[in-house]
Formats: C-alpha cells, sequence, structure tokens
C-alpha cells in the first residue's frame, strides 16, 4: 500500500512537470523573456522556472542568448517546421505584414483558409496607442470579415458551394442577417475590384480592408489591414485599399510563363 501511495505521488508529480514545462513552451516568443518574465507567464515560482527551463535547453527545446533570455531552441522549431503545414508560408506572412503596417501604421495580419474558417498565421501590430489586435492563430468564420471574403471570393465555385452547405443566412453580431446571396454578390465584387472590405462583421468596432496574395497564381492567402472604428473615413478607406492590395501585389508571385 505504502508503495502504491509513493506511485502515485509520484505520476501526479511527474504529471504536474510536465505541465509546468508545457507552459513554459507556451509563454516563447520570439523577443524572450528572462527568467522572471518565464516564470510569471506560466504562473510558477522562479526556481521551479529554472529548474525545468534547464532541462528544456539541455535537450534543445528552449535556447538561451547572450542576453540571457529564453528562445525557442532548435528542436522545437524543426518540430514545429515538420508538422506546420503553413510553414512555406510563414516568413511570406511575416514579410508582408511588417510591410503593411509599415505603410498605414495600423494592424495588419495574413490568413489562410482553414476548413471552413479564416485563420491568422501572422500578424504585425500598429504603433499607436488605439489600435485592434489580431493574435497568430486566431479564427473565425470565413464568410464574415474582409480576408474570409477574399479566401471565398478566389475559391472555386465548388469550395464556396461545400463551405456554405445548405445555410440560407448567417448572423453578424450587431447587424442583420447576411444572406447567401448577398454573400456571394460581394464575394463576386471582391474578385472585381481586386480587395474586400468589411465594417463591424468579424470584430466590432473595426473595419477592415484585405487583398489576394497569390504563388504562382494559386491563392495562398489574404493580407489583412485592420483598422478602429474611429479611423474609419473616406480618405483612411482610400488609403487602405490602395496600401493593402499594392503590398498584396508586391508579396506575390506572378506566373511564369
Amino acid at each position: 500500500m505504502e508503495n502504491e501511495d509513493k506511485l502515485g505521488s509520484e505520476d501526479k508529480s511527474g504529471v504536474r512537470s510536465v505541465a509546468r514545462a508545457l507552459a513554459l513552451l507556451s509563454a516563447l516568443d520570439r523577443k524572450g523573456k528572462n527568467l522572471s518574465e518565464m516564470a510569471a507567464a506560466a504562473n510558477i515560482s522562479v526556481s521551479t522556472a529554472s529548474r525545468l527551463l534547464g532541462t528544456l535547453v539541455a535537450h534543445g527545446f528552449v535556447a538561451q542568448g547572450s542576453n540571457n533570455r529564453y528562445v525557442a531552441g532548435l528542436a522545437l522549431t524543426t518540430l514545429l517546421h515538420e508538422t506546420d503545414r503553413w510553414a512555406p508560408l510563414r516568413m511570406l506572412a511575416a514579410e508582408s505584414t511588417t510591410a503593411l503596417r509599415a505603410e498605414l501604421d495600423e494592424t495588419s495580419a495574413f490568413f489562410v483558409r482553414f476548413g471552413d474558417d479564416r485563420l491568422c498565421i501572422d500578424s504585425a501590430e500598429s504603433s499607436q496607442l488605439v489600435r485592434r489586435v489580431r493574435l497568430t492563430g486566431e479564427k473565425g468564420k470565413i464568410y464574415r470579415g474582409s480576408a474570409g471574403k477574399v479566401l471565398l471570393a478566389y475559391s472555386t465555385d465548388e469550395a464556396v458551394d461545400d463551405i456554405l452547405g445548405d445555410m440560407q443566412s448567417f448572423e453578424i453580431p450587431g447587424q442583420r442577417d447576411r444572406t447567401v446571396e448577398e454573400l456571394k454578390a460581394e464575394l463576386a465584387q471582391t474578385r472585381t475590384q481586386g480587395y474586400g472590405f468589411s465594417h463591424h462583421e468579424s470584430t466590432g468596432g473595426s473595419w477592415s480592408v484585405a487583398a489576394p496574395v497569390f504563388i504562382r497564381g494559386n491563392l495562398v492567402g489574404a493580407l489583412a489591414a485592420v483598422i478602429p472604428d474611429h479611423r474609419f473615413g473616406e480618405e483612411a478607406l482610400t488609403a487602405a485599399i490602395e496600401a493593402t492590395k499594392r503590398v498584396a501585389a508586391e508579396f506575390s508571385e506572378t506566373p511564369r510563363k
């Protein structure tokens, strides 16, 4: 009985250590964090964080730079690259969102289709005090928002019908329901004008413009600027459309002749 209790206690301790190690891995970011910041993010003591990070560093899942800040290690980045279906697009997404943010100083995001959703795989946050935030990994229904409209607009009719299924209309919070026929008319307009637009659709209090990004003639994603409502106006809209379309075109690869 004593041995069983001991084994049970060891099992619980092991599970707790794994959970804490996963919390530390989840706390990693591009800029890196020092020991205190990592411990706070994982909600554990500094001494526990130090011990677990030492193990993670020894196994290559975490690296510690000369500035003593912890970042993802080679073993972790290799694992992520080998299992990440969006890995080939990560650099394109990061560079294009950074370029669009530099043009407008508004939060920019790169979206891809993920089943029936639009998925943000990278973003660059505005430096302005009042700004919208789009987090990497954030998902939303593909038929709401400018990026989703772009992803649908440049898909085949069969793909659109497959996503929408038997749906006749859908809800947009704070607005009247939108019919599928209205959406399809918007998709046709999106293809004609080369960009998608939304206002209070995917997020209240904001508006967005998105443009398609192509590689060898195939749609790979939608580049979007997401802007607070109080900066909406004809001049701002025109600037956002021009900048988003231009940057998306600059990062698109034209088909070889």
